[in-house]
């Protein structure tokens, strides 16, 4: 069981007012929490185990050229409201 020095001194780490009688209800808690994790801490496997949930695929399309260089330059600049040059004119911003 966890002493109230311990408790005390948790609370001036985690930067919290702990009131006596909530010390007591926190070391019975942490008292509990810190005998599951030995019991967990305690377990051994044979071997590291990974978990697989699955094969990990990337889906993705053969890298190709799917649209032509260019190929719809002229659509866009037919859409802009201004252009110059082959390029979509704007006004100059400072």
């Amino acid at each position: 069981m966890l002493k109230k020095e311990d408790i005390e001194h948790l609370g001036t780490l985690a930067r919290i007012a702990v009131s006596p009688d909530e010390q007591e209800g926190l070391a019975k808690d942490l008292d509990s929490v810190l005998t599951y994790v030995s019991e967990v801490s305690q377990v051994t496997t044979e071997e590291d185990v990974i978990p697989r949930v699955g094969d990990i695929k990337n889906v993705m399309r053969e890298d190709a050229n799917v649209y032509p260089g260019g190929g719809f330059t002229d659509m866009i600049l037919a859409n802009a409201p201004d252009t110059e040059n082959g390029y979509v004119k704007v006004k100059q911003i400072l």
